[in-house]
């Protein structure tokens, strides 16, 4: 096994590695990268974008990132994830999983091995039974939600967040949502 521990930007390798693991950083800026200023991302999509040219087809990503890459209004970034990779899973955390960063999510994605002109439905947003919005994975995988969706007051107003479910071990909860993938 050879394991390379780096920063995602200062790597250049294309379809070469196995496994891309990480907690992408949550950030409304852009990374200078000419390769990839086209695209217009902000940081934690950029983090996806790279990833992908540098996994092998077949390969695995496996990041931690905002709740805000499948739940944003605009489809784009996944689209153009989508073309890339199927999901294999994503698994909603609940807004207390990490102190300093509330609404995330893991997603698990192989590369596929040329980019198809798919759209597949966790594209789309959907609205849960009391009308919040939520992308339509989890819709679909309501066991993949590892809390309850509510509206809450956040740091910019009313937002959805998923607020861990009383008397629940997120260990546990954790442990079968990964076994389903």
């Amino acid at each position: 096994v050879n394991v390379k521990v780096a920063v995602l930007e200062t790597t250049s390798r294309r379809d070469f590695y196995d496994l891309a693991i990480g907690n992408v950083p949550f950030c409304n800026y852009r990374v200078p990268d000419r390769a990839y200023d086209k695209l217009g991302f902000n940081i934690h999509d950029y983090f996806f974008a790279k990833a992908l040219d540098q996994v092998r087809p077949g390969g695995l990503i496996a990041f931690i990132t905002s709740h805000f890459t499948l739940d944003k209004q605009s489809p784009e970034v996944r689209k153009y994830i989508a073309r890339r990779a199927e999901l294999l899973g994503a698994i909603r955390l609940p807004n207390n999983a990490f102190k300093a960063n509330a609404g995330s999510d893991i997603l698990l994605l192989q590369k596929r091995e040329e980019p198809l002109d798919i759209e597949p439905g966790w594209v789309h947003l959907g609205q849960n039974e009391d009308g919040i919005p939520i992308n339509s994975y989890f819709l679909d995988n309501p066991h993949m939600v590892l809390g309850e969706m509510q509206i809450i007051s956040g740091l910019y107003g009313k937002e959805a967040a998923c607020v861990p479910l009383p008397d629940q071990n997120l260990a546990d909860l954790l442990q079968n949502a990964i076994r389903s993938i």
